[in-house]
C-alpha cells in the first residue's frame, strides 16, 4: 500500500513539475521591412505576423522557445510629387519561419531573446511592381527557397497571460542574387530586414 502511495505521490509530483517546465501560446502583430541591397531605405513595407510558440525553462529565467509563423516581408516605395518624383515599388514576400530561441528572463517585467531561424517563402518569384504595373521580366532573378535568418528581441510582461515583444529578423544569408550589368536595384545581393512587433498570449 505504502509503495502504491509513493508511486502514485511521484507520479503526480513529476506530472506537474513537467507541466510547469513547459508553456505554449500565440502571438500576432505586425511585420515592418526592407530589402538590403534594393537601393530603397526604411521599414515601409508592412505586413501580417501570426504564430505561435512552445517553451521549456530550464531555470527561473532560462528557457529554449521553438515557434512556427506566417509573416509577410518585402519593400515598398511611395511616389513623391512634391519632389517630381512619380516613381513606384512594391514587393511582397510571405514565409512560414521556424525559429529556435534562447531566452533570459533577466528581471520580472522584461526578458531578451536570440537565436536562429529558417524560414521558407511560399512563392518565391516575389510579387513585384512599379509605376508600370507587374513587373514580369524574365531575367529577374527568384528569391531563394529558404530564408536563413537571425532573430534579436526583447519582451515586457504585462501580466501573467500577457505579453508584448519587439525584434529584428535579420537574413544573414542572401535571398536573392543580384544581375551582373544591372544598374538598378538588383545589382547586389538583397537580404531581407525586418522588425517585428507583437502581442502575445500564454496559454
Amino acid at each position: 500500500m505504502k509503495r502504491i502511495l509513493f508511486i502514485t505521490f511521484f507520479g503526480i509530483y513529476t506530472t506537474f513539475s513537467f507541466s510547469q517546465k513547459f508553456h505554449g501560446g500565440l502571438f500576432a502583430g505586425i511585420a515592418a521591412s526592407q530589402i538590403s541591397g534594393d537601393q530603397l531605405t526604411g521599414y515601409n513595407k508592412a505586413g501580417l505576423y501570426l504564430g505561435g510558440f512552445s517553451n521549456y525553462h530550464f531555470s527561473e529565467k532560462l528557457a529554449m522557445q521553438l515557434e512556427i509563423y506566417f509573416i509577410q516581408k518585402g519593400s515598398r516605395k511611395n511616389p513623391h510629387p512634391k519632389v517630381n518624383d512619380y516613381t513606384i515599388y512594391k514587393l511582397n514576400l510571405m514565409y512560414v519561419e521556424m525559429p529556435l530561441l534562447f531566452r533570459w528572463d533577466f528581471s520580472k517585467r522584461f526578458y531578451l531573446e536570440v537565436g536562429p531561424s529558417i524560414g521558407v517563402v511560399i512563392d518565391n518569384t516575389g510579387r513585384e511592381k512599379d509605376e508600370g504595373g507587374l513587373i514580369n521580366n524574365p531575367f529577374r532573378p527568384v528569391f531563394n527557397r529558404f530564408d536563413y535568418c537571425g532573430v534579436l528581441g526583447m519582451g515586457v510582461n504585462i501580466s501573467k497571460k500577457f505579453k508584448a515583444n519587439i525584434r529584428t529578423i535579420d537574413s544573414f544569408i542572401p535571398v536573392r542574387k543580384p544581375v551582373v550589368g544591372t544598374s538598378y536595384r538588383l545589382d547586389r545581393w538583397q537580404y531581407n530586414t525586418t522588425i517585428a512587433i507583437s502581442f502575445i498570449y500564454q496559454i
